[in-house]
């Protein structure tokens, strides 16, 4: 239940704190004293969207705080799940400030709206006319279905959890089908690819080593003249050998007379023979180097072979070349698998999609046996709501194809009077006719709580606009119905009506003042006096007569 709601500068409303009771709560005022502010507060509560245009005209922010008590399990249980502190109660802060960064807490800790929308939904049950018109979309339908199924509900768990898989697995199929497809296009590309790059034996070869063979091919005549040109300077008459031979025999006879010539001798003679190793060494590959043309020709065409591929490829290098010989060939095998794997995958979405059909026909049974018990109680809860004639039905249709939400097509179905078929509640356009409904189907739960302890620890329902066209004697049912309901948990309502206000065990009064030429909006809970004023004030309007005085008063003793 919400326990106290704090509000500071939010559009009319500079400052208030409130502590509420359990029960049915009414809330009046005069049009545009407030009573939206009210519930805009309690739907940011709830994880409604901030807008900036909320804070009070000259403030920097503006600040809605609610606290929660009797916490039901849900709440703990995701509280826990979002490792928030769990105390006796919880508090829900929402500020929103001019800069845009509006700010989330729970318990003091900071929370995103996304979470807040999960954790409003199981402290606040808002509804609105915008609220009553969800009773015409199919999922708002199916979930009100699901919510009376009691030790079956099971089943939808079981559905969504078979659905997912069977909805995953059909999707990964889809891909590899198109995977598969354009992997046997390319099929014949990448094994032509692939062989042409297979006949070069790149993994035989170095093509540094080539290329270097293919220079020295290329120029076998300039290297033999280099060599030769070499060696005649090596081996002509007095020679640079020669002359330092007889440097090094003319070292030694001097050394005699001055040894410090000894260690040059040594050195010279180490040139000599250097060069003589030297000598030795070019006439051997002067040997070697001879022209070559079919070892050139067959080099070049290895070379060109690469460098053609490089360039048909968009390649830099030979090694990059067999990166991608490697990446077609894992291409090529992958190919070879994919009808395996497409088929193990098809029988697996197959064996799902069984499981999903037959999941899914038992939900519609379990439906279709809760749909006739809800439209029985709805249509008697309608009776009682001044509406003695009509008829609720909910009409389930077994679908061919499983959805996301099982394979029923349903439609909520109403005859408002004895003479009218059963139509859409889409049709309806009587803002009166859906305000009832929606409060009979909101009774549902009530009727169906197996304990007041479920019941007390239920979201607080917040009803506004739920006397949408209606008056008399349908509003006084309406009230008698709201004061049952309040017997057994938390209910706010939102009212112009007398009937339904009386009906309240708590009355809290919304008003506006006008202070240095600024309006403010406020609230109050009512002294039993004060309630008979504005019960009669709701009846008579300003003028309150003692007529007025004594009608209000007969109503609130009514539910004494």
């Amino acid at each position: 239940m919400l326990h106290s709601l704090y509000i500071r500068d939010y559009i009319l409303i500079e400052e208030l704190s409130c502590t509420f009771p359990t029960g049915l709560i009414a809330v009046t005022g005069e049009t545009g004293a407030g009573k939206s502010i009210f519930v805009s507060a309690l739907q940011l509560l709830a994880g409604g969207r901030a807008d900036i245009s909320t804070i009070r005209q000259g403030c920097q922010k503006a600040v809605i705080e609610g606290e929660f008590t009797q916490l039901n399990p849900q709440v703990i249980e995701w509280m826990q799940a979002q490792e928030l502190e769990v105390e006796e109660s919880c508090l829900v802060r929402r500020e929103i400030r001019q800069t845009g960064r509006s700010r989330i807490f729970v318990n003091d800790t900071p929370v995103t709206l996304a979470q807040l929308e999960e954790l409003g939904a199981l402290l606040l049950d808002v509804h609105s006319q915008h609220r009553n018109l969800l009773l015409r979309e199919g999922a708002y339908q199916i979930a009100l279905i699901d919510s009376q199924l009691g030790a079956e509900a099971q089943l939808v768990e079981a559905y969504h959890s078979a659905y997912q898989q069977y909805h995953d697995n059909a999707i990964r199929l889809k891909k590899l089908r198109t995977e598969a497809q354009q992997a046997e296009a390319e099929y014949e590309l990448n094994s032509r690819a692939y062989e042409e790059i297979a006949a070069l034996k790149l993994e035989q070869y170095s093509l540094t080593d080539l290329t270097e063979e293919a220079e020295r091919l290329t120029h076998t005549q300039e290297i033999q003249e280099g060599l030769q040109s070499i060696l005649a300077l090596l081996n002509r008459p007095h020679s640079i050998v020669d002359q330092l031979t007889t440097a090094q025999e003319q070292m030694e006879q001097t050394s005699a007379y001055l040894p410090e010539l000894s260690n040059y001798t040594e050195r010279m003679r180490s040139l000599v023979i250097e060069l003589d190793d030297i000598e030795s060494d070019l006439s051997r590959l002067q040997g070697e180097v001879a022209y070559n043309p079919a070892r050139l020709e067959e080099i070049n065409t290895i070379l060109g072979g690469v460098n053609a591929l490089l360039k048909k490829h968009n390649l830099l290098s030979p090694e990059e070349l067999i990166e991608y010989s490697q990446e077609l060939g894992a291409k090529l095998a992958h190919t070879a698998q994919y009808e395996q794997e497409l088929a193990a995958l098809r029988t697996e979405v197959l064996q799902q999609r069984t499981a999903v059909l037959t999941l899914g026909k038992q939900l519609h049974e379990a439906r279709a046996k809760v749909a006739a018990q809800i439209a029985r109680s709805v249509t008697k809860t309608l009776c009682q709501l001044e509406m003695p004639h009509a008829r609720f039905d909910i009409a389930l249709q077994l679908l061919d194809k499983p959805t996301e939400r099982g394979m029923d097509q349903v439609d909520f179905l109403l005859s408002a009077n004895s003479d009218q078929p059963l139509r859409p509640v889409t049709d309806i356009a009587s803002g009166g006719e859906i305000a009832r409904l929606m409060l009979a189907l909101k009774a549902l739960r009530s009727q169906a709580a197996t304990s007041l302890a479920e019941l007390a620890t239920s979201p607080a329902i917040v009803f506004d606009e739920i006397d949408t066209g209606t008056s008399g004697i349908a509003a006084s049912r309406i009230g008698d119905m709201l004061h049952t309901m309040g017997e057994r948990q938390q209910i706010f309502v939102i009212t112009h009506l007398p009937q339904i206000a009386s009906a309240a065990t708590q009355h809290i009064l919304i008003y506006k003042e006008e202070t240095n030429g600024e309006t403010y909006s406020h609230l109050r809970l009512l002294t039993p006096e004060e309630r008979i004023n504005e019960i009669a004030r709701l009846q008579s309007g300003d003028q309150i007569t003692p007529e007025a005085i004594a009608a209000a008063y007969t109503l609130l003793t009514a539910h004494d």
